[in-house]
């Protein structure tokens, strides 16, 4: 489409062949009978890009100063990721992590502020309980130099009160933080906090990071989110990894902001996916392109466009299992075989339990019907991590998905290295006093995670140069994002990705991980293959 942009009056000019109805855009005024024009306002851009009419950036160095902290500047993909939050009031970011979505952002959220009253205008910015301050906070510190107000919305309910009432430009939660106050007493509602922060209509702005959390439309978290976050004029979810697992997993995001275009999910799934079996469904050839199309309005920025840097490589290291862990195994196997020979189905809930037990042999550390946790033998395990550790002098992060195995591999290493742990039982602030450690040259060298809470959003860990994963998860995302952690802008070294396996099992799961397949059936399909 031929278009222009007269700069001297500032208006948008098209062919007049394309004039859209007046009801959506009213200010339109024909020009000499082949084309109409336009005032280039926030509104009218707005409804020319939801009629897909192509319009320049709203946001450029003619009225607005782009804040970043000194040795840094804007990068010409930031610019793009900003002008596209603020046209299209309810999108998605899909960029690459590494791509700097966090500060574009957050000068999208800043120049829409400029644009109403004070206090008017505020933002919400909802993400893990990891990077509420060591990503979020800092980077509205660093950037915004003092001229925007922060408050992270944590602790106890009257603490999480007190901080939303100051008002304050920028407001941080966790995802979960959102519905603290809500309850099921006699019928769903909200209360408390979360009837405070669904009554602030002072917040219109949501930036929802790591936004695949809400994958999942049953659940309460989403339930809440429909009713706290999903009603505000701006809604702009980002994540590198919309659909980690399937198709589906899409349709929880795009329920929030565009209500999935009116489809149910039995609809969705059953146009992406395709049911081969009671309990497993499969993507079908254009599952993820009709993913993709739900996703929209979308902007996606790839790491490569931003950032040439070293790539990644991925080590798989087998050790030896002990005496005690092939006995485990053994019975724990002739146990399913005997299941199998005499007929009887293994569900699949069955099945992750025993594949589960298998994990935790192979680490160590297996769970009773209690949660009592017994040691295993995995002596060749752990000798193998601290060969690894050697192998580099400088920083590295382990990955394990077991409280009782980080604990485990914690006492083996912090008498020999400085250590710590970073799991769910870490208070926020020791977290950040851990990630701030671990930035900082000669600081902290090795931190011990578990996936689920720092694979998104912690920037600090391009400190290290090697990811270890001690042991299996059970979901790609987590394994994709938390090698993405060190394989970022910053990092000026060769990374490497260190899978430790001591049996078919593991090696399967790192397969399928890799691939982005589901777990479900690896540990029978091994079995019955005699492979394991």
């Amino acid at each position: 489409m031929d278009w222009f942009h007269d700069k001297q009056h500032d208006v948008l000019i098209y062919p007049a062949r394309y004039t859209p109805n007046p009801t959506y855009l009213p200010e339109a005024r024909p020009i000499n009978g082949s084309w109409f024009g336009v005032r280039r306002t926030l509104r009218n851009c707005q409804i020319l890009r939801y009629l897909n009419f192509p319009v320049p950036f709203i946001i450029d160095d003619s009225n607005y100063d782009f804040p970043i902290a000194p040795g840094r500047k804007p990068l010409d993909t930031q610019r793009q990721m900003a002008n596209f939050s603020v046209l299209h009031p309810r999108m998605f970011n899909l960029s690459d992590p590494g791509t700097m979505k966090t500060l574009s952002s957050l000068w999208a959220a800043d120049w829409l502020m400029k644009q109403h009253p004070p206090g008017t205008m505020r933002c919400l910015i909802v993400g893990t309980l990891s990077t509420l301050e060591t990503t979020w906070a800092k980077e509205i510190f660093v950037n915004f130099m003092g001229r925007r107000t922060v408050e992270i919305l944590h602790g106890t309910e009257p603490k999480r009160i007190a901080a939303l009432a100051k008002k304050a430009d920028f407001s941080i939660i966790n995802h979960d933080g959102v519905g603290v106050g809500a309850h099921t007493r006699k019928k769903f509602e909200l209360d408390g906090f979360s009837k405070a922060l669904a009554e602030d209509d002072g917040i219109n702005i949501v930036i929802a990071d790591e936004a695949s959390a809400y994958k999942d439309a049953q659940t309460k978290r989403h339930r809440i989110a429909r009713l706290v976050i999903a009603r505000r004029p701006y809604l702009w979810p980002l994540t590198g990894s919309p659909t980690p697992t399937a198709p589906t997993d899409a349709y929880g995001i795009a329920k929030l902001v565009n209500n999935a275009f009116g489809k149910s999910f039995g609809t969705f799934q059953a146009e992406t996916m395709l049911k081969v079996s009671q309990f497993r469904w499969v993507p079908q050839k254009d599952g993820y392109d009709k993913a993709a199309k739900l996703l929209s309005p979308a902007i996606r920025i790839p790491i490569d466009a931003v950032w040439d840097g070293p790539k990644l490589t991925t080590e798989q290291r087998e050790v030896a299992l002990t005496p005690q862990q092939i006995k485990l195994m053994k019975d724990l196997k002739n146990d399913l075989q005997v299941t199998l020979k005499q007929g009887q189905p293994i569900s699949a809930v069955n099945e992750a339990s025993a594949r589960q037990k298998f994990l935790q042999i192979s680490l160590g550390a297996v769970y009773d019907e209690n949660h009592k946790v017994h040691l295993v033998d995995a002596g060749p395990r752990y000798a193998e991590l601290e060969q690894v550790i050697a192998e580099t002098t400088r920083k590295i992060v382990i990955f394990a998905s077991l409280t009782s195995v980080i604990e485990l591999v914690y006492k083996r290493l912090h008498k020999q290295f400085e250590a710590e742990i970073i799991n769910g039982n870490v208070p926020q602030k020791a977290r950040a006093n851990i990630i701030r450690s671990f930035a900082e040259p000669g600081g902290l060298r090795i931190v011990i995670c578990d996936p689920q809470a720092t694979a998104h959003g912690i920037n600090e860990f391009v400190a290290a140069d090697t990811a270890v994963w001690f042991g299996t998860t059970e979901k790609a995302e987590l394994y994709d994002q938390g090698n993405k952690r060190i394989r970022r802008p910053g990092q000026k070294y060769p990374t490497r990705a260190v899978q430790i396996v001591s049996n078919p099992l593991e090696k399967e799961i790192f397969r399928r991980l890799e691939n982005n397949l589901g777990l479900q059936g690896s540990l029978l399909s091994l079995i019955q293959a005699g492979q394991l």
